[in-house]
C-alpha cells in the first residue's frame, strides 16, 4: 500500500520544528552557562579608568585646534537618575553652573563650545573573563573587575597594583613594590601615555601672538639668534637647515609647567594649581634626513639632571647624562636613508631611558632608588625640561608630540591616601591593592575611607580588595559607544569599530 505523502510531509515538518526548538533551547542553555561561568558583559559606569575605559561621556572637538577629547557625564550633576542617560543632546554644563565649570581642551586650553547641545554616549561595554583568578593569581597591571568592598552591591573596575605579601608605596606618581619600582609592560605603557603637546593640533596664533592659555601656541623656540631652525607652523613641521655648530630649540618653561600637571580633560575644568607636575616624559617625531650625514639630539631634564639621546645619520645612537658627561649607552644601527621618514622617540620613564629608532630600541636601566636620580620629597623639585638640537646636515621633523606618563597622586581633596609616599602599605594574605587610571578622581584603594563589608559581621581591612570579591579580568571592549543614525535619534546604533580593542 502506498504511503500518504501529505502525512509524511506533516511528520517531516513537525520533526524539523521540534529540532529547531531543541537547538534554540540548547543554544540558550549554552549561552547562559557561558555567561555565568566563562565570559560576562559589563558596562563601564564611571570615568575612574578614563581614558583607558570610559563611562558615560560627551565627545568634544576643540573649536580652536580641532583636538578631540572626552568629558565625563555625571548624572547627579544634571539631575538625572543614576544609570540613565538623556535620549537627546543636552547642554554640556547646566545653566545653574558658572562658565568656569566648562571642560577645556587638553591641547590648547580652549573652553568647550556650548553654543549647541551635545549627545551623551554610553560607557564602554566590555567582556570580562570570569573565574580566571580561581586558577591563577592576577598579575600586576591587570585590569580587574570586582565587587566594591565598601558596597558589595556595586561592581568596580581598576588596575591591580599590589598582591598578597607585597609592600606598596607610590613615590612621585610611580609604583614601588617591596621598594622596587615597577616598570610597565609595553602594551600597558602605550595605553597610559597621555598627550601633553601635539604639533599637529597647534592652532594659528591670533593677532596678539598669545594663545588661549596666555602664552604662544608654539612653545618651541630657538635659543640663539640667526638660528638654523625654521618652524613652519602652517605645515606643522620643523626644518633644520644645517649647521656645523650645535643649534637648539627649547620648550617654553611656562608652557611645560601647565601641560605637565596631572590634569585629565575627562574630569572637567582646569585645576592645574592643585595638581603635581609629571616628570616621566616621552618626546617623539618623524625624522626625514635631507643629507648623508647629520645629527638630531633630544634633551629631557628630570630632577635638575639632563639626559640626551643622540641619533647620528650613520645609525649610531647614544644616551648621555649631560649633567655628568657620562655616556650611558651606545649602539650602531643601520644608517638612515636620505628622504626616508623614520620614527624617533626618547623617553625618561620609571628610572629607565629609552631611545627608539624605527623598530630598534636602545635602553638604559638606571638605579632603582628615586634619590639616586636626584629626587628629594622634602624639596620642591626643578621643573622638567625639553629641548631639541641639530648639527651638520639638514633634516625635517614632523608629527612632533610630547607625552607624559600616568601619575598616581598622593592626595585627593586634601585627604592623604594609603600606600603613598613615606606611608607604605603592606598587604596580608588574600589582600590586593588597586588603582584607577584616572588617578586624580579615582576612588580606589588609596582613598577608600572605611573598612570593606563582608557577610554578617565580617569586615575587610581599609584599602584592600579581598580575594573573595574578585570577579575576573577585563578582556575586550566589544561595544564602545557607537554613532547615531542622525543627531537627535536616541540610539547610537552604528558600530564604532575603530575603538573595539583588547584591554591593557
Amino acid at each position: 500500500m502506498a504511503e500518504n505523502p501529505r502525512k509524511n510531509g506533516n511528520i517531516s515538518a513537525i520533526q524539523s520544528f521540534k529540532e529547531t526548538i531543541e537547538s534554540l533551547v540548547i543554544a540558550f542553555i549554552l549561552a547562559f552557562v557561558f555567561r555565568a561561568f566563562v565570559v560576562e558583559a559589563f558596562i563601564i559606569p564611571t570615568g575612574s579608568m578614563a581614558d583607558t575605559l570610559r563611562g558615560a561621556h560627551f565627545r568634544l572637538t576643540c573649536p580652536v585646534c580641532s583636538y578631540q577629547y572626552n568629558y565625563g557625564f555625571l548624572p547627579e550633576k544634571y539631575h538625572w537618575a543614576k544609570g540613565y542617560l538623556p535620549p537627546t543632546p543636552i547642554n554640556i554644563v547646566p545653566q545653574r553652573l558658572q562658565s568656569g565649570a566648562l571642560p577645556i581642551c587638553p591641547m590648547c586650553g580652549t573652553k568647550a563650545d556650548i553654543s549647541y547641545p551635545q549627545r551623551v554616549y554610553n560607557g564602554d561595554r566590555i567582556l570580562v573573563l570570569k573565574y580566571i583568578y580561581q586558577f591563577t593569581d592576577p598579575k600586576i597591571w591587570d585590569v580587574v573587575v570586582f565587587k566594591n568592598p565598601t558596597d558589595p552591591s556595586e561592581n568596580y573596575i581598576k588596575r591591580l597594583i599590589g598582591r598578597p605579601g607585597e609592600k606598596v608605596e607610590i613615590i612621585d606618581g610611580d609604583v614601588y613594590i617591596n621598594d622596587i619600582i615597577q616598570k610597565k609592560p609595553d602594551h600597558v605603557q602605550n595605553t597610559l601615555w597621555i598627550a601633553a603637546f601635539d604639533d599637529d593640533y597647534q592652532p594659528s596664533l591670533p593677532a596678539d601672538g598669545r594663545g588661549p592659555r596666555g602664552f604662544g601656541n608654539l612653545p618651541f623656540s630657538p635659543i640663539t639668534e640667526n638660528s638654523s631652525w625654521k618652524l613652519d607652523q602652517p605645515r606643522h613641521r620643523f626644518e633644520f637647515l644645517g649647521s656645523e655648530q650645535l643649534d637648539s630649540l627649547q620648550f617654553d618653561a611656562r608652557h611645560l609647567r601647565k601641560i605637565l600637571q596631572c590634569f585629565i580633560a575627562y574630569n572637567g575644568p582646569d585645576v592645574v594649581s592643585q595638581l603635581p607636575v609629571v616628570s616621566d616624559l616621552k618626546l617623539e617625531f618623524v625624522l626625514i634626513p635631507k643629507a648623508e650625514s647629520g645629527k638630531v639630539i633630544i634633551n629631557l631634564g628630570k630632577y635638575g639632571r639632563v639626559y640626551s639621546a643622540r641619533v647620528d645619520f650613520d645609525g649610531t645612537c647614544t644616551i648621555i647624562n649631560e649633567t655628568t658627561g657620562e655616556m650611558l649607552k651606545s649602539r650602531k644601527f643601520p644608517p638612515l636613508t636620505p628622504q626616508q621618514p623614520i620614527k624617533v622617540s626618547f623617553a625618561n620613564l620609571d628610572h629607565s631611558l629609552y631611545l627608539q629608532l624605527g623598530g630598534k630600541c636602545l635602553q638604559y636601566d638606571g638605579p632603582n632608588d628615586a634619590t639616586a636620580w636626584g629626587y628629594k620629597n622634602e624639596e620642591k623639585m626643578p621643573l622638567p625640561t625639553v629641548a631639541l638640537a641639530g648639527q651638520t646636515g639638514a633634516f625635517t621633523l614632523e608629527h612632533i608630540a610630547l607625552y607624559r606618563d600616568n601619575h598616581y597622586v598622593n592626595t585627593q581633596n586634601g585627604y592623604q591616601g594609603l600606600a603613598t609616599e613615606t606611608n607604605p602599605f603592606a598587604l596580608d594574605k588574600d589582600e590586593f591593592f588597586v588603582l584607577g587610571d584616572n588617578s586624580p578622581q579615582s576612588l580606589d584603594s588609596r582613598f577608600w575611607t572605611s573598612p570593606g563589608r563582608g557577610n554578617g559581621h565580617k569586615s575587610y581591612r581599609q584599602g584592600t580588595l579581598p580575594r573573595d570579591y574578585l570577579i575576573g579580568k577585563a578582556l575586550f571592549v566589544y561595544w564602545p559607544a557607537g554613532y547615531p543614525i542622525q543627531r537627535r535619534f536616541p540610539l547610537a546604533l552604528i558600530p564604532n569599530v575603530g575603538e573595539m580593542r583588547f584591554i591593557h
